[in-house]
């Protein structure tokens, strides 16, 4: 099987919807379209420090992707000042409400993920109300939790798309890679090897 040359500019790319990087920013400048892309792939590029991404992108990256373990070592620290003890029995539901709040975790528990997020803010906002030491300490560490695990892949895509958006040997790279998409603002969407125009999908290969 030939490996496909790596493209440095739209003109080489296969299937890219636009004819020149010139159009696509002229386009995304419009709102027009706009770049997607993969979140996994922007977080580790954030995260790594890949192509174009600055010292302040990969902090960011990594104090959001520490945030959680941070919380935790902030509960039990609490917990040892206050001698609350019983709050380790908390230390199950905060591993199960972590893997609940990654933002991948949306498609499997949908509403029940939400309502658990909401929870954790009615329990900020009561424990300062009636003042529950404890429960305020518990909320806030769930809220930093979620915070940054939402954060660290939000941080990474908002990013990765501003750099593709001025690099383009990085659009170029994203694109072969299955890593982005090109969104219009009527609902269509491109792929490097699919499309979905009118609501109808349509695979270059079929």
């Amino acid at each position: 099987m030939t490996e496909r040359k790596q493209a440095n500019t739209v003109e080489e790319l296969e299937n890219f919807p636009f004819k020149t990087f010139a159009e696509f920013k002229k386009a995304a400048l419009e709102g027009v379209a706009g770049l997607g892309v993969d979140r996994s792939v922007a977080m580790n590029w954030s995260y790594s420090g890949g192509l174009y991404a600055s010292g302040s992108v990969k902090f960011k990256a990594t104090t959001f992707m520490l945030l959680p373990f941070i919380s935790v070592i902030g509960l039990i620290v609490y917990i040892f000042v206050t001698g609350s003890w019983w709050l380790f029995l908390s230390i199950p539901l905060i591993v199960i409400l972590y893997f609940m709040f990654h933002p991948s975790a949306g498609m499997i528990f949908g509403p029940i993920r939400s309502f658990f997020i909401g929870l954790v803010f009615v329990g900020i906002a009561y424990s300062l109300y009636a003042s529950i030491p404890w429960m305020l300490a518990l909320s806030i560490s769930l809220a930093l939790i979620w915070y940054g695990q939402k954060s660290v892949y939000a941080n990474g895509s908002k990013h990765l798309i501003e750099a593709a958006n001025v690099h383009e040997d990085l659009l170029c790279k994203l694109w072969q890679r299955k890593a982005a998409n090109v969104q219009y603002f009527n609902g269509d969407y491109y792929w490097v090897d699919h499309k979905q125009v009118d609501g109808k999908y349509v695979h270059y290969d079929e």
